[in-house]
């Protein structure tokens, strides 16, 4: 991890973008800029609330050397895919066995708690179970989104299941809630959570404190379940957090 208080970005004026990925993310927490790099997610620039975003690109030019060591070393470190022989759908408490059958084409067919995929390369596996997953989260999270709408009078306009990186859920301001299909990896009260989290935001596109104290009347134990979903990329399974940036 590096961190640095200030920089110095006067003679980096003329130097080209860097030549590698990388997300950011605000903390309100932050005093200063820090680099880090997250298993599957690459490089990850921490910047304080209101640090100018334009000055990030001159900061990974100043560190370059540094970065490209690192990601080397991240690059070695990279576990190979290994496909599973169960998948464990943590929000339901449903287990599936994952048989596999190396053929010319790319199928997956489900009896019961039972997954037969039929593919040609690993790779291709890799997307029918994908696949399989996101129509699980349609089918998981949606009604339950549906029900929590009419519970608290918390309207919205459509939902779309997608996969993401880094954000768990996001309310549009065209009342558009997207849900991560990797939610359903989670115990059913942390997703639960979630969605009054997002729903909320239809009183209030914002966190101030009308907002959290709506969230509060809505899940009085919201700040556990607030903790437990900073900690839950880990119940992501690897082959799913491996084929996001694979």
């Amino acid at each position: 991890m590096l961190e640095f208080l200030e920089c110095n970005f006067d003679n980096f004026l003329s130097l080209p973008s860097p030549p590698f990925e990388y997300s950011v993310r605000v903390s309100n927490r932050a005093r200063y800029v820090r680099l880090a790099f997250k298993p599957y997610r690459g490089l990850e620039v921490v910047i304080p609330k209101r640090f100018p975003k334009k000055q990030i690109p001159r900061i990974l030019q100043q560190h370059h050397v540094w970065i490209t060591e690192q990601l080397k070393k991240q690059q070695q470190r990279q576990p190979s895919l290994v496909l599973p022989d169960t998948i464990m759908l943590n929000m339901n408490g449903q287990s599936y066995s994952v048989e596999y059958e190396q053929t010319g084409r790319n199928k997956l067919d489900q009896k019961s708690n039972h997954l037969l995929l039929q593919a040609e390369s690993e790779q291709q596996a890799l997307l029918c179970l994908r696949a399989w997953v996101r129509k699980q989260a349609a089918m998981l999270l949606i009604p339950l989104l549906e029900q929590l709408s009419q519970e608290f009078g918390l309207r919205y306009n459509r939902v779309s299941i997608r996969s993401q990186k880094s954000r768990w859920g996001s309310y549009s301001n065209r009342g558009t809630i997207s849900l991560n299909d990797q939610l359903i990896f989670m115990p059913f009260e942390t997703v639960r959570y979630l969605l009054i989290h997002e729903l909320c935001h239809s009183r209030h596109m914002n966190h101030s404190a009308d907002y959290w104290r709506l969230v509060e009347s809505c899940c009085p134990d919201y700040r556990k379940h607030d903790a437990d979903l900073g900690q839950a990329r880990e119940l992501v399974p690897e082959w799913f957090r491996y084929s996001l940036y694979n």
